[in-house]
């Protein structure tokens, strides 16, 4: 499993080592940001059995030391300077595995622990549903502290298509690359897609570019329609971590799309939702355990299911809608309010960019709606608008306008974050 890598427009082998030789640990982490070495780390480890930890180098260096701690003692951390801090070899090494820490979006990050077997069968079902085969060509710009790049890494060494390195995410540049004609797939985020729209509104996708994977975060209606109607061939997903990244995919291209639908099931994976409304996953590709700083958790129940912290259902056509984050729900007046209903009508408001809803503690109702959104329409019309379209508990007791959304590199929101930041107003 040895993809052809391009990067910067030349082809390379991030096999060829360059230097000493050094004397591998347990876990080799990479902190830095040259993400020509992270990719040559990632496939030694795969051709040589090594634990790898990709890690976010803009992380604290506290979160950072907490989670080298927790993945094994006597790990080699490089960072951009490739300075080992500490290091314990070992006589022998067990099979390839990958640690990903989670997004952090609600809490603490933790380890998750996928081996050879699950990133294959993840990528061998993706394969096969997408059609990428020998001479293809993906297009890499996320970050590969992001399982959704790993996998596409894993994919083109099974298929023996090509991955095509963008460093650093760059709309001219992006579209310059498509523009030659020979990318097939190509990963975005809704971000990302938004950003290339933007970029230049003349352009149109070369017929070679089959697939556009967009995942990672909530994607709004508009942007989704807009690209369908502009060429670009996007399927909506849905994947995580956990699953070693795809789980559903709307594919081909669909004609109609909604907020929230990820379309039908890859068939490796089983797909169930629980009385709660969560959704519940059982395959070859499920994590079978979770590392943290306060010890391993085994993910799976005794028949093998994975329960996740998203809420969904399934259609008559056997098709996923994801409704949010179960742990999202805020309590107003004792009735249940999930944001991304709220936000669905708020963002058809005119002048709204992007909204999000978090809920904040009240005396009277335990929590109250607050939204916050960027874009050109005052708060007060927003209020206006939410008047007349939302009712009772889902009705915001706020709009305030901020000049962006946290968000992490994939495009996901930092609700605590924002939530924070609204608490600290009152304060």
């Amino acid at each position: 499993m040895r993809p052809q890598i391009e990067y910067q427009g030349e082809p390379v082998d991030p096999l060829a080592w360059r230097g000493p030789r050094p004397v591998w640990p347990r876990v080799l982490a990479d902190a830095g940001q040259d993400t020509l070495r992270k990719l040559s780390l990632l496939l030694h480890a795969m051709a040589e059995g090594w634990t790898y930890l990709p890690l976010d180098p803009r992380l604290p260096s506290s979160r950072r030391e907490r989670l080298l701690r927790a993945a094994a003692a006597g790990s080699l951390l490089l960072d951009d300077g490739a300075r080992p801090v500490s290091a314990s070899p070992v006589s022998s090494v067990a099979d390839f595995r990958l640690l990903i820490a989670t997004s952090g979006t609600r809490g603490e990050p933790r380890l998750v622990e996928l081996d050879r077997p699950r990133l294959e069968a993840a990528a061998a079902a993706s394969n096969d549903l997408l059609g990428l085969q020998q001479g293809d060509a993906w297009l890499l710009c996320l970050p590969l502290h992001h399982v959704a790049a790993v996998a596409v890494v894993v994919r083109c060494g099974l298929a023996g298509a090509r991955v095509v390195v963008q460093a650093r995410f760059d709309p001219p540049a992006l579209l310059a690359r498509l523009a030659r004609g020979d990318i097939t797939h190509l990963s975005l985020v809704p971000t990302q897609l938004y950003r290339l729209l933007r970029e230049d509104p003349a352009f149109v996708p070369p017929p070679a570019l089959r697939v556009v994977l967009l995942g990672g975060a909530p994607a709004e209606a508009s942007l989704v329609h807009e690209a369908l109607a502009r060429g670009w061939p996007v399927c909506p997903s849905y994947g995580l971590t956990e699953a070693a990244s795809q789980v559903a995919t709307c594919h081909p291209p669909p004609a109609e799309w909604s907020p929230g639908l990820a379309g039908r099931p890859l068939p490796h994976v089983q797909l169930a939702i629980t009385e709660d409304g969560r959704i519940r996953l059982r395959g070859p590709s499920i994590a079978q355990r979770i590392i943290a700083a306060e010890g391993v958790r085994q993910l799976l129940d005794d028949e093998g299911w994975y329960t996740t912290g998203d809420l969904g259902r399934i259609d008559s056509a056997g098709r996923l809608w994801v409704l949010g984050r179960a742990d999202e729900v805020i309590i107003s007046g004792g009735e249940k309010v999930h944001p991304a209903t709220v936000e669905r009508v708020l963002q058809a408001c005119p002048g709204v960019d992007e909204v999000a809803v978090v809920g904040v503690p009240d005396s009277e109702w335990g929590e109250r709606l607050v939204a916050c959104y960027q874009g050109a329409i005052p708060p007060a019309d927003l209020m206006d608008w939410a008047r007349e379209q939302l009712a009772g508990a889902h009705r915001p007791s706020a709009c305030l306008r901020v000049e962006r959304l946290p968000r992490n590199a994939l495009g996901k929101l930092l609700r605590n974050r924002l939530r924070e930041y609204v608490q600290s107003l009152s304060r």
